[in-house]
């Protein structure tokens, strides 16, 4: 598989995440900084953070006037559907 290549853009207002970025690429590399905070953020994925997300969509639907039944004990990851769960996190 060839290597992919990503562009990012970082904003002059930004001069803080310039200035780190340019002391962490002096001791490791760029890349290499990159790929380790996303194999750390792909290692660390809380699922109370998906949880309190879909309690969030369960109340908007509510009060939407969609009707989600209170005296279920399910919770609200499993009542929303595999590709709503997509596009909520496509969102986050």
């Amino acid at each position: 598989m060839p290597n992919a290549r990503y562009t990012i853009s970082i904003l002059s207002k930004d001069s803080d995440l310039i200035h780190y970025i340019e002391n962490k690429r002096r001791s490791i590399g760029l890349s290499a900084y990159i790929r380790e905070l996303i194999r750390k953020d792909m290692e660390n994925q809380d699922t109370s953070d998906l949880e309190q997300i879909y309690e969030y969509v369960a109340k908007r639907m509510k009060e939407d006037g969609f009707h989600i039944d209170d005296t279920s004990a399910h919770k609200a990851a499993e009542f929303i559907d595999e590709q709503v769960k997509d596009v909520v996190m496509d969102l986050f």
